[in-house]
């Protein structure tokens, strides 16, 4: 009897203990994605009846589209000129056009700080992947490279829901956050990836995890510290790892010339005073073998900048990452020559790419580049 009772509180104490870690809960699973934001007008549309409605009124449109500008604090509907104060909300049985751009969920108009209107939808987070992964990651990718990015980015989006409450949204749709291209941009194998890897996301510590991600690493992801300068201690899972994976991407090698002026210009309209530029180097080298620092001699003294502070100064799309091998003046051009391309802190897509074509699944590949994380269940609010 006593080994039968025994038996049973390890068992219940094993279910028990399971239980308490196998959901990660948040409040709700709707998020808010600011796609536009300081305009006066736009232009809405859908195939079928919306509606535009505020606490105290509703506009019914018919199918088809209509203009809206603001006047003051309320906006003005249609040549009919409705008004409506903000904040308004607009609903449709079907998908809803903002400016020929098509959005699942509802659209919310604010007033800015600016007063102005921000234009907000308001979306599933299921929903709102399946417009992230066609802009974050090629649809024609292995589905395990797919549901991979799936699920860091909607561990991402949860992670990072507060990083612009100050203008009255969660995330916006640029690289700042993560690409967001509205219903227009899905694809079947996205959407797909997204279906197979519903509510699950990374975690570290029974926490969600910052699954930062990047294009290519070049052959080793960095430490954030290097990067952002990060002055809080790194989780394990971030700070660093050996990748022979992404050799293959075409960013693996580049080279780009920009002017003299150009590179002037660019750090001249960002604060820092700088002559005619004679001669830029670089300083130290990171455990990711990038450059900690670019020095730029000029005519009116020296200026020293973090590699990646330069970088995303003077031109990211052409200086394609901090992994400099060599920098060159010819007349009045530099041309830069590295490997890689993006921040290298997290995730290396292409990286992950590659192993998914020689068979990992996307929770192995999730712990290669994110050692100590474990994928969990996210539970949602009401």
């Amino acid at each position: 009897m006593k080994k039968i009772i025994t038996l049973f509180l390890i068992s219940f104490f094993c279910f028990f203990t399971l239980n308490i870690f196998a959901e990660i809960k948040v409040k709700s699973s709707v998020v808010k994605i600011g796609i536009l934001t300081d305009v006066e007008k736009l232009n809405i549309a859908s195939d079928k009846q919306y509606v535009i409605f505020n606490n105290n009124k509703k506009i019914i449109l018919s199918a088809g589209n209509v203009d809206i500008k603001l006047v003051g604090n309320k906006i003005i509907v249609g040549d009919k000129k409705k008004e409506l104060a903000l904040p308004a909300k607009i609903k449709s049985t079907n998908i809803i056009a903002i400016n020929k751009t098509f959005y699942r969920g509802d659209i919310v108009l604010i007033l800015s700080k600016k007063r102005k209107i921000t234009v907000i939808n308001e979306i599933d987070i299921e929903d709102y992947l399946k417009g992230v992964l066609p802009k974050e990651a090629s649809a024609k990718w292995p589905v395990e490279a797919l549901k991979t990015q799936a699920v860091i980015s909607r561990s991402y989006a949860i992670k990072n829901l507060n990083k612009h409450s100050s203008q009255g949204f969660n995330l916006c749709p640029t690289v700042h956050c993560q690409v967001y291209g509205g219903a227009g941009c899905e694809s079947k194998q996205t959407n797909i990836a997204v279906a197979q890897t519903k509510g699950k996301v990374l975690t570290y510590k029974n926490e969600i995890a910052q699954t930062l991600f990047h294009s290519s690493c070049g052959g080793k992801t960095e430490d954030p510290k290097y990067v952002w300068g990060w002055k809080t201690e790194t989780p394990p899972y971030l700070k660093g790892i050996k990748d022979i994976y992404c050799k293959d991407s075409p960013q693996q090698n580049w080279k780009c010339s920009l002017d003299e002026k150009a590179i002037r210009t660019k750090l001249t309209n960002a604060g820092y005073k700088t002559g005619e530029i004679t001669k830029i180097t670089y300083s130290g080298t990171t455990p990711g073998k990038a450059r900690k620092e670019i020095i730029i001699k000029h005519k009116n003294g020296t200026l020293k900048l973090n590699s990646y502070t330069f970088r995303i100064t003077v031109d990211p799309w052409l200086i394609k990452s901090t992994m400099i091998s060599d920098i060159k003046k010819q007349k009045n051009k530099f041309t830069f020559v590295g490997n890689g391309w993006g921040h290298k802190v997290g995730l290396c897509q292409w990286g992950a790419k590659s192993l998914a074509d020689k068979g990992y699944t996307y929770d192995k590949i999730l712990t290669f580049y994110y050692p100590s994380t474990k994928v969990e269940n996210i539970q949602y609010g009401k």
